[in-house]
Formats: C-alpha cells, sequence, structure tokens
C-alpha cells in the first residue's frame, strides 16, 4: 500500500471518472480533510483507501468495476472497517464486498422524522404512561470538565470501536464546551448522559447510555427535546443498530399521528477478517 494525501487521492478518483464514466463509492467529496494520509491500493479500474480513525483503520473505495474492487478489498489489512449508506435495507453492492473478503458486522438505521406536534406531549400508555408522569424537566446537570475522564472511559467501555462514536478525550471536552452532553451523577458517578448536536433545523441524537432506571434516560431526552421545541426545532433523527430491539421499540406508539414525515436510510458495516 502507498501513503497519499487526500487531496491527491481525489485527483485518482476524478482520473478514474474521467476514463470510466459513473463511478461505484463511498467516498463524498469534502468529507475527509484533504491534508489527511490515506494508505492506497489501485488498478485500472478500482481505489481502495484507508484512514486511521482514532480507534479504528475506515475503508473508501472508488471503482468502476465490482471486480476490480474486490480484488482491492481482498487486500486489506485484518479489521480494516467499510461503511456503506444506502436507501433500502438490502445493499445491493454486498456481493462486492463478500467477494473482497469482508464479512457484514452490522448495520445502523436512521430514521429522520419531523413533528407536527410535540410527541412528548402525546399522553402515553403502559410503562411509558409511568415515565411521562414522572418527568423532572430540572432533572440532570450539563457535563463539566472535570467529568470528560468519566464519559471517555464509559463510552470505551459500553461502545463498539468498529461501528460507534468512540471520542478521544479532547473531543469529549470540544462537546463540553459546546454544551452537547446532559447528565445525572450519583456520589460523583456518572450514571446516565445524552450526547446530542443541533444542525442547522435538524436535532441529532448521538449516544446515551443509563446504568440506572428507565425514568434517568427519558428526563434527560425529554428535558433536551422540549429546549429543542421551544426553539422551533421540528427534525430529529438518530442512528440505531439493528440489534438494538429496544431503542427500535421506544417510539411513542401515540404519537405517530403527529410525524409529518419520515426517511429512512440504512448504514452496513463490514469488517476484514
Amino acid at each position: 500500500m502507498k501513503t497519499y494525501m487526500i487531496v491527491d487521492v481525489k485527483k485518482k478518483i476524478n482520473v478514474l471518472k474521467q476514463s470510466h464514466g459513473k463511478l461505484i463509492t463511498n467516498y463524498y467529496f469534502g468529507s475527509i480533510d484533504d491534508m489527511q494520509k490515506a494508505e492506497c491500493l489501485e488498478n485500472d479500474k478500482a481505489l481502495v483507501f484507508v484512514v486511521q480513525e482514532p480507534f479504528r483503520k475506515r475503508v473508501y473505495f472508488a471503482a468502476a468495476d465490482p471486480d476490480a474492487c474486490a480484488v482491492l478489498l481482498s487486500q486489506l489489512p485484518e479489521n480494516s472497517v467499510l461503511e456503506y449508506i444506502c436507501q433500502d435495507d438490502v445493499n445491493p453492492l454486498e456481493p462486492i464486498f463478500i467477494n473482497g473478503g469482508m464479512e457484514r458486522y452490522t448495520s445502523y438505521i436512521r430514521a429522520t422524522i419531523t413533528y407536527s406536534e410535540n410527541p412528548y406531549k402525546v399522553p402515553e400508555a403502559g410503562r411509558r404512561k409511568l415515565l411521562q408522569e414522572m418527568y423532572d424537566p430540572e432533572f440532570g446537570e450539563y457535563a463539566g470538565e472535570e467529568h470528560a475522564v468519566q464519559l471517555y472511559q464509559i463510552t470505551r467501555e459500553v461502545f463498539d470501536e468498529l461501528c460507534d462514536d468512540i471520542f478521544t478525550l479532547e473531543k469529549w471536552k470540544q462537546i463540553i464546551a459546546d454544551k452537547e452532553c446532559l447528565l445525572y451523577c450519583e456520589n460523583g458517578e456518572i450514571i446516565a448522559y445524552f450526547v446530542y448536536r443541533l444542525e442547522g433545523k435538524k436535532f441529532y441524537s448521538n449516544l446515551s447510555v443509563n446504568k440506572g432506571t428507565a425514568d434517568y434516560l427519558y428526563n434527560l431526552e425529554r428535558r433536551v427535546f422540549e429546549e429543542m421545541w421551544n426553539k422551533g426545532i421540528r427534525t430529529f433523527y438518530s442512528w440505531v443498530n439493528e440489534d438494538n430491539a429496544k431503542a427500535l421499540r421506544r417510539e411513542n406508539e401515540m404519537a405517530k399521528k403527529y410525524i409529518k414525515s419520515r426517511h429512512d436510510i440504512y448504514n452496513f458495516i463490514y469488517i476484514k477478517k
């Protein structure tokens, strides 16, 4: 594998496109800094490059021919991770990845929902009705710099470095400075936390951990949701692992009639064994 800067990788992709026309790819121009280094494999009809992220090796590809792409994928180092996002729950490019020696690791669903009414104000039934009745809008606190190390450690323990957002300690400090983490502590120990981000007119529920009762996380999430709703935000999205059945069932069934629009996309994740 040869080392190039992303700015040079982009030039190689452009040459491929000029020579062969439309390409299959999982790389989008501007998604990686031009001065980032990448390890590259290439042939006449395909380019595969690997970018070292803080906790994993991330694979990108651009190819005019599926077989040429598979040949390069077969040469990747172990534990390299490839992601491919598409509109359907079946990935049309999976045979290419399998032929290249990759294995399906997991997949995520991103639901982007726009509401006409606040779903938390709609009466719920069953267990979630009790949570609604227990809601405390003052519950929790914004994370402080003193929480950074503990947040970093908990996230490393709970989440999967190969497919989840695992932030560096420096990134945690930035999240805290931007007030994008609400948490609850007992005797100095973080019991629950919720990380989120406002992206223009969209609200992103990034990640959450709860080592306490269900009302802890409900309170944190609802408190932030209510703040965003009061600011005029109506579109919310999150990524959920396909195996996280509990998270997939958390929607208020009674509030579905207030969904103005919903759009799902799928992220398929593969690993080189």
